[in-house]
């Protein structure tokens, strides 16, 4: 199998085409989709799916035989209690089903989730409670849901996981949990190790397995100014959270934080709460028990401290995306009439400056002379080659705009340009990070965390730096087309992060499919078909017997 295409999409769909043809398919193991950060499960306003956007990728998956759970895990919170929501929602036992005939979703919120003693450890920087209740169900998707009515993730019923960006993140360390166990700090979900073989295969999209730099862009917009930032999304929190779980639009899931209504209280005094600097949302932020933190290159590499790389036992497949262009390096041929439209003409400006020095006006034909030629084809061909559009573009930026932007008390500051500029066809929602990413530079201590050979970190999806999702630091990273197409079942193909490759096309939210047009639209029903191709031939590994 030739799969050394550039891009990933094309080996994808090439390895797809050699599994369907050569290998044995098994529709009954379930593919369970897990978000990433900010994610949601039951569609936005009963239309906007998550994955798929106005379509309903599951429902489609469904069509063709799949059976597909969707997880609901905590949109912003940290890995630990994704991981930890992630394992009860796949373990309960109970499901919101799809109900085909109406296209609605059942919705139960009766899941009770411990994060055991994980905050035990600090805490006055924790959350007021270790448990939560009145959780949503994970969303089942089957042909024959009957199947799967009391269906709990297990050694007997093994799972496989698409997970788009942080969902990624969470998975490895629901898996490294399985593999190793947590001990006491969580007996009730993973006291014992040895059961990473729930799990068949991981397959992550755009994922930040080395942590992102958009955190440092959103800080630095921001001017570094975090009660700003804290008054700002207190705001949001008490809009989004002032109903009861099961009433709202758009769920947080921070009640075990304090970030709900107490009580009858008021919106505004729900929201004056929320807004004070000792109140439960200056403290989540602050915490770094979070999804910013744990999606940063600071927080990925607390993370890998605690959590294995991969399994042994599973099977890895990662897919990068960009959505780049390089800044020019060469000027446009507009230049020369953009400066002749200057509210000031440049011609008459150097022309007033020449005459006013004495004696220099007695040669009038000699400056006129001088000063027409600036802007002919020669005089510009000189001026071109003294100063590059990239660093004219970075003046404007940092010597007029953002002067203009502090001395006005604005707190915010213009990202300067960088190496790379946002595609044409980038959403406008990601179109100012795309750019801003392209531009971050990394600090020392990020530069110590990541190590040597740290690659490409201003390529990105406006979300991701595609230089992180190609698998974490300290696992076996390999290319795809070295993967042992004919011995798919010995332990050369596990534990490895198999690269697909990277896709040129898609932005972060074209990923899964949210407000993309539609030829990328097509390409996105087609990625996820081959995903479901591939991961319902993979083989379980089996957990051997004990012989003690």
């Amino acid at each position: 199998m030739d799969s050394h295409d550039p891009d990933g999409l094309v080996n994808l769909r090439k390895l797809a085409d050699h599994f369907a043809l050569n290998l044995p398919e098994d529709k009954k193991v379930p593919i369970v989709l897990v978000p990433g950060f900010a994610g949601w499960g039951t569609p936005l306003f009963g239309t906007i799916n998550y994955w798929g956007g106005i379509e309903n990728m599951p429902r489609l998956l469904m069509d063709k035989g799949y059976t597909v759970i969707i997880t609901p895990v905590g949109p912003i919170s940290s890995n630990w209690e994704r991981a930890c929501e992630l394992y009860r929602q796949l373990t309960c036992g109970r499901f919101n089903r799809f109900v085909p005939e109406t296209q609605d979703v059942e919705e139960h919120h009766d899941l009770d989730i411990s994060y055991g003693k994980y905050f035990e450890s600090d805490p006055e920087n924790g959350p007021r409670q270790s448990r939560t209740s009145g959780r949503k169900r994970a969303i089942l998707f089957s042909p024959s849901p009957q199947e799967y009515a009391d269906w709990k993730w297990s050694e007997t019923s093994k799972a496989h996981f698409i997970c788009h960006s942080q969902g990624g993140v969470t998975v490895r360390y629901l898996i490294s949990l399985m593999l190793r166990g947590a001990g006491d700090i969580h007996p009730e979900y993973f006291d014992s190790g040895g059961r990473d073989t729930w799990a068949i295969s991981v397959i992550t999209l755009g994922t930040p397995h080395k942590g992102t730099t958009i955190i440092d862009v959103v800080e630095n917009f921001l001017l570094n100014s975090a009660s700003q930032a804290i008054k700002l999304v207190a705001r949001l929190f008490a809009t989004a959270s002032f109903s009861r779980p099961e009433q709202r639009v758009y769920d947080l899931q921070l009640d075990h934080w304090g970030i709900c209504r107490d009580g009858n209280e008021t919106f505004q005094e729900m929201r004056s709460r929320f807004e004070s600097t000792s109140g439960p949302v200056s403290k989540w932020y602050n915490s770094n028990i979070n999804g910013f933190y744990d999606n940063s290159i600071k927080g990925v590499g607390d993370l890998n401290r605690k959590a294995a790389p991969a399994s042994p036992n599973i099977y890895y497949f990662t897919l990068s995306f960009h959505s780049t262009v390089p800044f020019p390096s060469y000027w446009p041929p507009w230049t020369i009439n953009a400066i002749r439209s200057f509210p000031v003409p440049l011609v008459s400006f150097i022309r007033e400056v020449l005459y006013s020095i004495p004696l220099v006006n007695i040669g009038v034909w000699i400056v006129d002379s001088i000063v027409n030629g600036i802007l002919n084809t020669a005089g510009w061909a000189i001026i071109s080659r003294l100063i590059s559009i990239h660093d004219l573009v970075r003046w404007v930026t940092q010597e007029v705009l953002n002067r203009l932007l502090y001395e006005t008390d604005y707190k915010v500051s213009l990202p300067p340009p960088g190496r790379y500029l946002p595609r044409n066809d980038v959403m406008p929602l990601i179109l100012p990070v795309v750019y801003a990413m392209g531009g971050q530079d990394l600090s020392p201590e990020q530069k110590r965390i990541l190590g040597p050979n740290l690659g490409d970190w201003y390529q990105n999806d406006g979300v991701v730096n595609t230089e992180s999702m190609c698998g974490p630091h300290g696992s076996v990273v390999k290319d795809i087309a070295a993967f042992p197409i004919s011995d798919i079942n010995s332990d050369s193909a596990r534990g490895i992060y198999w690269h697909l490759g990277v896709n040129d096309r898609m932005d972060h939210l074209d990923e899964i499919g949210i407000i993309i047009q539609e030829d990328t639209a097509h390409s996105m029903n087609e990625m996820y078909f081959n995903l479901a191709t591939i991961v319902t031939r993979l083989p379980p590994r089996r957990r051997q017997p004990s012989h003690l």
